[in-house]
C-alpha cells in the first residue's frame, strides 16, 4: 500500500494545485490592473475562483454521468492551459508570477507586523489541521450526509440523489456544492485521508474577505484586525478541519459582498462575474445560501449609481454565473420528480413535530422558543461561547456579542462618504439575524450548533466594527490590545482536547522555534537555504504520507468509538461493526441498516472507500427514489423474499445491522437469523451484527469471512 498511498497524496496535491493555478489565472484575467495593484483582492478572487472551477467542473461532469478524476483533471488542465495561452500575448507587468509574489510578500509583511495575532491564529488553526490529519472524519453532518454524498458520487460517477432510509431520504436531495468540493479531496487518493483539510481554503477566504470588506468600509490601516478576529472566532476555526459547508457558504457570500461593494461605485465586468460566482456557490451549497444571496442582491442593486446601460448587462451576466453554479441541485430534484427543496421528504426525515411546518416564525425556531431560550440562558450562552460538556459547541464568544452590537451604528458612524456601503453591511447583518431567529431548527442544543449560520453576518459585523474603530481614531495600541484580548478569549474557548499526536507535533514545533531563537547560525542558514529547506520539507511530507495513512487505517475504529470533533455523536454505538468491516470486509458491498434511523452509513465505505455501502429496500417495489414512497418513507411493505432478491440484485456481500441501545435490531436481523443457508453471522456486539450474505461469498470462503478471536460465528460450518 506504500506506493498507492504515496501516489494518492501526490495526485491530491496535483489536483488542488491545478485548481489553485486555474483560480489564480482566472483572477488575473478578471481583475486586470487591480490584480497587480491590490494583493488582497487578488487573493480573495483566487480562492473564490478555485472553488468555483472545482464545483463547476464537478457539476458539468456529474450531470453527464462522467464524474471521474481523470476527466476532471483533464478539463481543469485544459482550462488552465487556455488561460496561460491568453496571457502569452499580454502578460501582467513583471510576468504572470509577479502578482502572486506580491500576495506572498504582503501576507508576510502583515504576519510580521502583527506577531501576537498571527501566532494565536496560526496556533489555533494549526492544531485543528493536525487533528484533521491524524483522525478520520468525526463530526455529525460530515458522516451523516456530506461525505456519504461525495463517496457515493465517487462510486457512481454521477450527482444523482443518494437514496436511503431516514434521514438520508431527505439529505440525499439537498443542495450539495460542498460535497462536490469534498469530492476533489477524496477522488485523487480514493480515500478519506485528506478530506479533513478541504475546508482550510475557505477558512482563509472567510478571513481575507472580512478584511477586504473592512477596507471597503474605510479601514485603510486596521483592516487586518477584522481578518484575525474572524479567523479565530471559535465557531469558525472549529470547522476548519471538518466537512461542514458553512465555511464555504460564509466565504462565498463574504467574497460576493466584497466585490459587490466595489461594483457599487464602479460598474466592472470582473466584479460582476465574481459576485455571481460567490452567490451561486453559496446558493448551491445550502438552502439558507439562497436567502442570504437574495438579501445581498436586494440591498446592493438599488443603491448602485452610474450608467445602467453598463450595469444591466453585468447584472444579467452575474445572474447567469450564479444560476450555473447554484441551481443544479434544485433543477435536478425537479427532473427526478421531486420539488426543488425536497420538502416532501423533510417532514419524515425531521421526525414528528421537528420539520417546522410552513408557519412564521417556524416551529422550534429561536423566536418560537423565545421564553425557554431566555429562561434557560441558551440565547446568551450561545453568544458568550458557553458550552455544555461533553459537547464542543462553541458559540461565538464575547467578542462577537460586542461587535454585533457595533453593527447597529454602522449606517450612522462611518460618515456620509461610506453611507451606501454601511447601509448594505448593516442590512445584511440584521437580515441574517432575523433569518436565524425565525427559520432554523434551534430546539435544545441545536441553537449552539446553528450559530454557525451567522458566519457571513459575523464577518460583516467584524469588518464594520474595525472600520468604525479606525474612523473614531482609536489608537493602534488600543486596537491591538483589544484584538489580542478577543483572540485569546477565542483560543481559550477552543479548549481543544487535542489527541496526543497533535500535542507531540506542537512540542516539536516549539523546540524548533526555541532552537532558531537561540542560534543565529540556524536562523542565517534558514534564510540562506529556505528554498532547499522548503523542498526538503515537502519531500519528507510526501514520503511520510503512507505512514500517516497506515496509522489512520489502524486507528480508525478506536477514533470512531471514542472521539468526536464538533458535536458529541453516537458513532460509538456502531464503531464495532465498522472496525470489523475494515479488518475483514475487504471490498465486499455492504447493506447498512440502523435502528431507528440510518444516521451514519458513510463509515461502512472504509478509509479507502473500498466498499460500496448502501441502503437496500425491504419491499418488492424497490424504488430508488425516496419520494416515490408514501411520506418519503422507504421502509414499507416489508417482505423477506423481496429483501433477499434486492440484496442479490445489488451484489451485497455484507449486511451491517446496528441499533441504539434502547431499540431492537431492525427486522432484517430476524430474517437473516432465520435463514442460515443464506446468512452467516460473522460479528456481534450489543449494538452491531454483521452477516455475510452467502450467495455473494467467494467460493471457497475467503479468509476475510473468518471471525476475529472472541466474536461468535453462527455460520453453518460452526453449527449455528
Amino acid at each position: 500500500m506504500f506506493l498507492i498511498d504515496l501516489m494518492g497524496a501526490v495526485l491530491t496535491l496535483i489536483a488542488i494545485g491545478f485548481l489553485a493555478l486555474g483560480g489564480y489565472l482566472g483572477a488575473l484575467r478578471l481583475l486586470r490592473e487591480e490584480a497587480c495593484r491590490d494583493p488582497l483582492a487578488l487573493a480573495i478572487a483566487t480562492l473564490l475562483l478555485s472553488t468555483a472551477e472545482a464545483v463547476g467542473i464537478g457539476l458539468l461532469l456529474g450531470g453527464l454521468g462522467l464524474l471521474r478524476i481523470d476527466l476532471a483533471l483533464a478539463l481543469q488542465a485544459a482550462l488552465t492551459l487556455a488561460l496561460l495561452i491568453r496571457f502569452r500575448k499580454s502578460p501582467p507587468p513583471g510576468g504572470i508570477g509577479a502578482p502572486a509574489l506580491a500576495v506572498f510578500q504582503r501576507s508576510w509583511a502583515i504576519l510580521r507586523g502583527h506577531p501576537a495575532l498571527s501566532l494565536l491564529t496560526l496556533h489555533a488553526v494549526g492544531s485543528e489541521a493536525l487533528r484533521g490529519l491524524i483522525r478520520p472524519p468525526l463530526s455529525w453532518d460530515s458522516l451523516m450526509y456530506h461525505l456519504l454524498l461525495a463517496g457515493t458520487w465517487l462510486r457512481d460517477h454521477n450527482l444523482n440523489p443518494v437514496f436511503g432510509n431516514i434521514p438520508v431520504n431527505y439529505y440525499g436531495y439537498v443542495p450539495a456544492n460542498g460535497s462536490v468540493w469534498f469530492w476533489w479531496w477524496m477522488a485523487p487518493s480514493h480515500s478519506e485521508f485528506w478530506v479533513n483539510l478541504a475546508s482550510l481554503p475557505h477558512w482563509a477566504l472567510v478571513g481575507l474577505a472580512t478584511g477586504g470588506i473592512a477596507r471597503r468600509l474605510g479601514a485603510g490601516r486596521y483592516w487586518p484586525y477584522a481578518t484575525f478576529l474572524m479567523l479565530l472566532t471559535p465557531t469558525v476555526v472549529r470547522f476548519a478541519a471538518a466537512e461542514y459547508v458553512d465555511l464555504l457558504v460564509g466565504a462565498a457570500l463574504l467574497s460576493a459582498a466584497f466585490f459587490a461593494l466595489r461594483w457599487l461605485r464602479e460598474a466592472d465586468w470582473g466584479a460582476a462575474i465574481l459576485i455571481g460566482a460567490g452567490l451561486g456557490l453559496a446558493a448551491g451549497a445550502k438552502v439558507l445560501g439562497v436567502f442570504y444571496a437574495v438579501f445581498l442582491v436586494v440591498s446592493v442593486v438599488p443603491l448602485a449609481r452610474g450608467s445602467w446601460g453598463r450595469r444591466v448587462p453585468q447584472i444579467v451576466a452575474a445572474f447567469v454565473v450564479a444560476s450555473l453554479l447554484g441551481s443544479f441541485f434544485y433543477l435536478r430534484n425537479v427532473a427526478w420528480g421531486n420539488d426543488p427543496l425536497a420538502l416532501v421528504c423533510l417532514k419524515t426525515a425531521s421526525g414528528p413535530g421537528n420539520d417546522g411546518g410552513s408557519g412564521f416564525p417556524r416551529k422550534n425556531s429561536v423566536l418560537d422558543l423565545w421564553e425557554p431560550m431566555i429562561q434557560k440562558g441558551w440565547l446568551i450562552d450561545t453568544f458568550l461561547g458557553i458550552t455544555k460538556p461533553p459537547e464542543l459547541e462553541l458559540g461565538l464568544g464575547p467578542q462577537a456579542f460586542v461587535l454585533l452590537l457595533a453593527a447597529v451604528f454602522l449606517p450612522f458612524g462611518l460618515g456620509r462618504e461610506r453611507r451606501r456601503e454601511s447601509l448594505i453591511a448593516g442590512a445584511q447583518v440584521w437580515a441574517e439575524l432575523a433569518f436565524w431567529l425565525t427559520v432554523p431548527f434551534s430546539n435544545n442544543m441545536n441553537v449552539f450548533a446553528n450559530v454557525r449560520y451567522l458566519m457571513p453576518g459575523l464577518g460583516l459585523a467584524f469588518a464594520g466594527g474595525v472600520a468604525l474603530g479606525e474612523r473614531r481614531r482609536i489608537s493602534e495600541r488600543w486596537m491591538e490590545g483589544i484584538a489580542i484580548a478577543f483572540l485569546a478569549q477565542g483560543l481559550l474557548q477552543l479548549h481543544a482536547e487535542m489527541p496526543e499526536g497533535v500535542r507531540i507535533a506542537i512540542a516539536v514545533a516549539d523546540l524548533a522555534a526555541v532552537a532558531l531563537a537561540l542560534s543565529p547560525a540556524l536562523r542565517a542558514l534558514a534564510r540562506r537555504r529556505w528554498r532547499e529547506l522548503a523542498a526538503a520539507c515537502l519531500l519528507l511530507a510526501l514520503l511520510g504520507a503512507p505512514f500517516l495513512t497506515a496509522f489512520r487505517v489502524r486507528d480508525r475504529g478506536r477514533a470512531l468509538a471514542t472521539e468526536f470533533q464538533v458535536h458529541l455523536t453516537s458513532t460509538r454505538f456502531f464503531a464495532g461493526g465498522w472496525r470489523w468491516l475494515d479488518e475483514h470486509g475487504g471490498d465486499g458491498a455492504v447493506a447498512s441498516v440502523h435502528a431507528p434511523n440510518n444516521y451514519f452509513q458513510y463509515p461502512a465505505m472504509g478509509p479507502r472507500l473500498e466498499r460500496d455501502a448502501r441502503y437496500v429496500n425491504v419491499n418488492a417495489a424497490d424504488h430508488q427514489r425516496a419520494w416515490e414512497y408514501p411520506e418519503c418513507q422507504p421502509r414499507v411493505d416489508p417482505d423477506p423474499i423481496a429483501w433477499v432478491t434486492n440484496l442479490a440484485k445489488q451484489h451485497i456481500r455484507w449486511v451491517h445491522l446496528s441499533r441504539y441501545p434502547q431499540f431492537d435490531f431492525p427486522i432484517e436481523d430476524r430474517w437473516a437469523a432465520s435463514s442460515p443457508r443464506l446468512f452467516a453471522l460473522r460479528y456481534e456486539d450489543p449494538t452491531n451484527r454483521v452477516y455475510e450474505f452467502l450467495p455473494m461469498a467467494p467460493a471457497p470462503a475467503a479468509p476475510s469471512a473468518a471471525a476475529p478471536p472472541g466474536s461468535p460465528d453462527r455460520s453453518p460450518a460452526a453449527g449455528g
